[in-house]
């Protein structure tokens, strides 16, 4: 079965969290489009307790290649995509070779939960959120397939949206016909949403900490410290990612006396007092993907380009 349809709702597993193993496309009405099974290029064996499929079960499968040109004419001809953690799924997809991803519109669920349930109900954005959860709150049931199977996490995904699609357009009068204008203006205030997130959560504190005689160590946390026997200083910040990068190339310059730990001044510690620092989306995922690095990486020197 081949069709097309301007909003494609798909689901996919893999191999070891690696290659295609199975692609579900239905569309906003529930009818399928496309499901496929594929036979691993690189794999001929592996752990197959979550999604069940075993090798004998695609021994006679097609290679995800052979048939790439069929899914990527229903990706080209689709306006928007959907699905739960989609971000997995197209940089999976896209890894194998399906193009354009970049270019369409993405409905995300976790969005749309967030917006209209979660976050009335006081619950994060990300922590402890799975399809599952989703659908237990919703009432939406797995089907025949089950969970985690392309199939059944597609029909879900799909059952939790629309549930999800009609409270939001009951909520604010508009006609659930309207698609394009329902999802912008579920866009605008996500957006709104999202910043307000983004910015309470990338507050916090950072720190000086006394260790030994002469020796001072950077800490940044969301909270404020409990005890301050051991904090020489202690600023709130706007953005700590941002401030422990900034931070370290302020003390990172003086003598360390041991593994992160440094010799500073008076004037080193009055300049960490008068640091501050702004808010701004863009920067902070810059800095966020930044102190990522700085796991593998000393962060002295990195800066802001």
């Amino acid at each position: 079965m081949e069709t097309t349809a301007r909003c494609v709702c798909l689901d996919a597993e893999f191999v070891e969290g690696d290659e295609l193993i199975e692609l579900s496309i239905y569309s906003l009405d529930r009818t399928e489009i496309y499901h496929g099974l594929y036979r691993p290029r690189r794999y001929r064996k592996w752990d197959s307790s979550i999604h069940h499929i075993t090798p004998e079960m695609v021994k006679d499968s097609p290679f995800f290649d052979d048939v790439r040109a069929q899914v990527q004419r229903i990706i080209d001809s689709a306006d928007y995509i959907m699905g739960f953690a989609l971000e997995n799924d197209i940089s999976h997809l896209s890894r194998q070779g399906i193009e354009n991803l970049e270019k369409k519109q993405i409905v995300e669920l976790r969005d749309w939960f967030w917006i209209n349930h979660g976050q009335p109900a006081g619950m994060d954005l990300y922590q402890g959120v799975s399809l599952a959860s989703v659908t237990e709150h919703l009432g939406v049931k797995f089907g025949e397939e089950g969970m985690h199977s392309a199939t059944g996490d597609t029909l879900a995904t799909l059952d939790s949206f629309l549930a999800l699609y009609n409270r939001f357009c009951t909520a604010r009068g508009l006609d659930a016909g309207k698609f394009d204008l329902a999802v912008q203006q579920f866009n605008d205030l996500y957006a709104t949403e999202k910043e307000a997130y983004d910015r309470n959560h990338a507050e916090g504190y950072a720190m000086l900490i006394r260790v030994g005689e002469d020796g001072y160590a950077l800490r940044v946390r969301r909270e404020q410290p409990v005890s301050m026997r051991k904090v020489a200083a202690c600023i709130r910040v706007a953005d700590r990612k941002r401030a422990e990068v900034e931070l370290h190339n302020l003390i990172s310059r003086r003598p360390m006396t041991g593994r992160e730990v440094y010799r500073l001044t008076p004037k080193d510690i009055e300049k960490f007092e008068a640091y501050s620092n702004n808010f701004d989306a863009e920067d902070s995922l810059y800095f966020n993907k930044l102190q990522k690095l700085s796991r593998n990486f000393h962060v002295s020197g990195l800066k802001r380009r």
